[in-house]
């Protein structure tokens, strides 16, 4: 029997590491994971990477599965590429600002004191701006826990320190997020090992 399984793979132009699993059950359904690296990486970034998942009969497979690989392909080889340009201009730009040392805050003076010190300080946002910040932070939240990035989503998920009004809701979802998250790495474990 001839497949064109690795030809399919050559003809993606994309050498690196491939980690594929397949699990298929009694009534012909298959569930198909596939990760792509470019290279081998130890960057923290690279590893929120989930497998593209596939489910469907050997005949979905056979038909969709490249098309559907070469998206994620593409995106990873240019995720790849920016991240280490990306790390490369922060070290870059760290040496050349000299962040060695953090600014100290300014120690509290006795009223009526004189000081020639300047008080420098991010300026106050808006409460429009506020709630704005968190209704963005909140929608890409639940777009992350959509698409079964926990990690992602929780750490974008805002704090409740700075939310003090929001503590319920904002403890509730982080629950919920780390409960997914422990789930969804449970079962990937059982996918690899079948």
């Amino acid at each position: 029997m001839k497949t064109n399984f690795f030809e399919n793979i050559g003809n993606l132009n994309a050498p690196g590491i491939w980690t594929i699993g397949i699990q298929n059950d009694e009534n012909g359904n298959f569930t198909v994971s596939a990760l792509y690296a470019p290279f081998k990486s130890n960057d923290p970034a690279t590893k929120m990477i989930v497998p593209l998942i596939h489910r469907g009969k050997a005949s979905d497979m056979d038909e969709g599965f490249f098309k559907a690989t070469v998206t994620q392909v593409e995106a990873l080889q240019g995720l790849y590429s920016n991240i280490k340009a990306v790390t490369a201009s922060v070290d870059t730009a760290k040496k050349k600002l000299g962040q060695g040392s953090k600014p100290q805050p300014l120690k509290p003076q006795p009223a009526g004191a004189e000081t020639d010190e300047i008080e420098v300080g991010e300026p106050k946002a808006s409460a429009e701006d506020k709630k704005r910040a968190y209704t963005d932070a909140i929608r890409k939240v639940v777009e992350l826990n959509d698409a079964c990035k926990y990690e992602d989503a929780l750490n974008i998920l805002p704090s409740v320190a700075d939310y003090p009004e929001k503590k319920e809701e904002l403890e509730k979802r982080r629950t919920d997020l780390e409960r997914k998250k422990a789930q969804y790495a449970q079962a990937l474990s059982l996918f690899n090992e079948a």
